[in-house]
């Protein structure tokens, strides 16, 4: 007689699972129509993002690249391995949504797995783990033409959804900020109450503890160089303000933001009369005084430092555009680390984004949505 499998209780297949990584769990969706639902039902998802939360600190985070030679031919974009530098760091190229050689494409953020991005005139929700994706509606655009647009992207904890977050800044002294909120879970944009505090002309938003983060400049007509912080709460959804450490007035600087795996908020400040970048952390969250500097960085120690960094890890380490190299400096001793990936030398027109692979899925149904292979 042929051996009968031993039985195995289904709360130990549920603990089995939840413990292997998401290229084996999208696999195994194939096995069966019970594990095809198991492994796509909210509470498995849910279970396994928290579970890779707390297990996995320590697990790199995937690196997506894009660069002109990516966007001007097949819609591909490089995907790395790592970007902590303890590993080797493999690529290799993945398709991405809405493909059409030769548009503008741009990462807005990254949050749970899911990748928010623009593609010309669409934007995205995708999870390159999965390979699902959704259009989100389109907004009416603003007609104001004196305006800058930026977006920001989150997870709401407290309603258990992902919001992107729409802002028009004005630059006319007197204007003030439109901002409008999509949220996945009712699928619509809606428009929240508009706050004045400054030019929000920066890249998408830094998200920190569920809240999203630009740096403000002041009007184009204004006396001064103070610049600020302007914050959305995606669960509250009000607005708050921070204050940027303080510089002389007379000081020519601008700012830019990052956050280190959604902990810690990054300034990175570019004092171009002194030749060099000032890299300030916000040690405890949400208190000014707590702004504290550990790294200034001359432009001539790593050219590329004087242009926009791409990341920055929990330890200080800032990955950077040196040349045609992507490379890993280490803001402690002034090393750096060549990650041996060549890239085009065209700084400014690199976008990146960061993620670690989950399951959720930015849609809510089978009907809501499209999957690339």
């Amino acid at each position: 007689m042929p051996q009968q499998m031993p039985y195995i209780p289904s709360e130990v297949i549920f603990e089995i699972l939840l413990r292997l990584p998401v290229k084996s769990l999208v696999r195994f969706r194939s096995v069966s129509k019970s594990w095809l639902s198991l492994l796509s039902s909210p509470q498995f998802i849910n279970t396994h993002l928290n579970f890779s939360r707390n297990n996995h600190k320590d697990v790199p985070h995937k690196l997506l690249l894009l660069a002109p030679e990516q966007i001007s031919s097949e819609k591909k974009c490089a995907l790395y391995s790592s970007v902590s530098g303890k590993t080797s760091v493999d690529c290799v190229d993945l398709d991405y949504p809405v493909k059409s050689p030769g548009c503008v494409t741009q990462f807005i953020g990254s949050c749970d797995g899911l990748v928010c991005l623009s593609v010309e005139n669409s934007l995205i929700l995708w999870n390159p783990s999965t390979r699902i994706w959704k259009e989100i509606p389109k907004e009416p655009p603003f007609m104001n033409q004196d305006c800058f647009f930026t977006y920001g992207f989150g997870y709401d904890e407290w309603n258990d959804d992902y919001k992107l977050v729409l802002v028009y800044s004005s630059k006319n002294k007197n204007s003030e900020n439109e901002v409008k909120v999509y949220s996945l879970k009712a699928n619509s944009w809606k428009g929240i109450k508009s706050f004045h505090s400054g030019y929000v002309y920066s890249n998408s938003g830094v998200l920190v503890n569920g809240v999203v983060h630009w740096d403000t400049r002041p009007h184009p007509d204004f006396n001064g160089c103070h610049h600020s912080i302007v914050s959305f709460d995606l669960a509250t959804e009000k607005q708050g303000k921070l204050d940027l450490p303080s510089y002389h007035e007379h000081e020519d600087v601008h700012w830019d933001l990052m956050s280190s795996g959604d902990q810690s908020l990054f300034g990175f400040c570019h004092c171009e009369s002194q030749g060099e970048v000032d890299i300030w952390v916000m040690k405890e969250y949400g208190v000014e005084e707590s702004w504290t500097k550990f790294a200034s960085v001359a432009y001539y120690v790593i050219p590329g430092i004087f242009y926009l960094p791409l990341y920055i890890n929990k330890d200080g380490d800032v990955l950077l555009i040196n040349g045609q190299s992507l490379v890993l400096f280490n803001t402690r001793n002034n090393m750096c680390k060549d990650l041996q990936i060549h890239i085009p030398d065209t700084r400014r027109r690199i976008d990146l984004a960061t993620y670690n692979e989950s399951l959720v899925s930015p849609v809510f149904d089978d009907e809501d949505g499209c999957t690339l292979w």
